[in-house]
């Protein structure tokens, strides 16, 4: 009988360990450029400021539909290279609060507007230290996807792009960018639980 209970308890607490594991939160804001609203069949842009979450130079914003370009999520998406506001190249970031040693997941979907020569830079900075990607492999008429993991060095990290190619007002399509806390598998965690317990009868018996 002391079998069976110990084998249900130890079922129970792997069944509960899976189902309290808290959805991570995507740490960027307004990563898929919903706000604020374009209308139907338009784009347009603004100054960063105006533009939830974001800094750097103008966001040009895109309606769904327009132009024939559909989101890759939601109803809106940005062109990184925007209405002229300043010179050199468009670039746009966040920073977030992160913990240093956490291992944090990227991911985010990319477009050529115009041609497959399109280039951008990805660049995480902490501690006013840059790593950087040059990302030219999209292409025009679908989206691609970056997924990738960084481990967190400071307690700020910022996370940025920076036009490369064209040089002009055309190109390079953004849209759903994420940054999520790696957190362990719930398989994981039950086994974690599972051998907890284990410990915890031994102790008794």
């Amino acid at each position: 009988m002391m079998t069976i209970n110990r084998l249900a308890a130890l079922g129970i607490l792997g069944a509960s360990l899976a189902v309290v594991t808290p959805a991570s939160a995507n740490l960027i804001e307004n990563g898929s450029f919903e706000d604020p609203n374009v209308s139907t069949g338009t784009w347009e842009f603004f100054n960063a400021d105006d533009v939830d979450g974001w800094n750097g130079s103008n966001i040009e914003i895109w309606e769904s539909g327009f132009n024939g370009v559909n989101a890759y999520e939601g109803s809106q998406f940005a062109e990184l290279n925007a209405h002229p506001d300043m010179d050199g190249p468009f670039g746009i970031y966040q920073e977030i609060n992160t913990v240093v040693g956490q291992n944090y997941n990227l991911s985010f979907a990319y477009r050529a507007r115009q041609s497959n020569s399109e280039s951008f830079m990805l660049s995480l900075i902490s501690d006013s230290i840059s790593t950087d990607w040059t990302l030219t492999d999209h292409v025009t008429g679908e989206w691609s996807l970056f997924n990738g993991m960084f481990e967190a060095t400071s307690t700020t990290t910022t996370v940025k792009f920076t036009s490369v190619s064209p040089d002009g007002t055309i190109g390079n399509f953004l849209d759903d960018v994420k940054v999520t806390a790696k957190v362990p598998e719930p398989g994981t965690l039950a086994l974690m639980g599972l051998g907890l317990l284990g410990l915890s009868f031994r102790r008794r018996q």
